[in-house]
């Protein structure tokens, strides 16, 4: 089986590097998460990338957003927050609002992106959407739903003894008969390994 090595390799790594990275680079992060697939292309992701300077208003909003157990991250480069709001995108029958698939789709693009570059980017869920909407100036109808770390790779020495086990930890994933189906819910694809 042929799969991008991108893919193959992500990894939410933690320990980063301090080494800073160059706004090139990350505008190139945001660019390739802009050109993520959307429902009928109303691309109702909003970005808001932030460098990771001491003393700036904005990364220091986010870094006391953030929670204790992301406290690795505040050695990041960039910090992407990512925002949406479903008014911005297909609203279909039963709940089906399309811009938070959406807005993953651009995460993921990201993701790859400095997958390829060999940078980590780390989603993380937690942070205080508060803080960082007031911080950020977020409109109060976007939902800022979650922040990629971004960094080099680094020592692991800002890290708990489990975040340091999970970083050499094997790679695991459910089983593909679990998740993948074939005709009906629940009957696995049993052709794949």
């Amino acid at each position: 089986m042929s799969m991008l090595r991108e893919i193959e390799t992500r990894r939410a790594r933690r320990a980063l590097s301090p080494e800073p990275i160059d706004d090139t680079v990350a505008e190139e992060l945001g660019r390739a998460a802009t050109l993520a697939p959307s429902c009928f292309n109303s691309q109702p992701w909003r970005i808001i990338a932030v460098k990771n300077e001491e003393g700036a208003a904005s990364s220091d909003a986010v870094r006391a957003a953030l929670t204790p157990g992301n406290a690795w991250a505040l050695r990041a480069s960039w910090y992407f927050v990512l925002c949406t709001a479903a008014h911005l995108d297909c609203r279909l029958d039963e709940g089906r609002d399309y811009a938070y698939f959406d807005l993953g789709q651009a995460a993921l693009a990201l993701q790859i992106q400095a997958r390829h570059l060999g940078l980590i980017a780390h989603p993380i869920a937690g942070f205080s959407p508060a803080k960082v909407r007031a911080g950020l100036a977020i409109p109060k109808e976007f939902v800022p739903l979650v922040v990629v770390v971004v960094g080099k790779p680094g020592a692991d020495d800002a890290l708990s003894e489990k975040q340091k086990a999970d970083e050499i930890a094997p790679r695991t994933r459910v089983p593909i008969t679990d998740v993948v189906y074939r005709e009906r819910f629940g009957l696995p694809f049993s052709s794949l390994p």
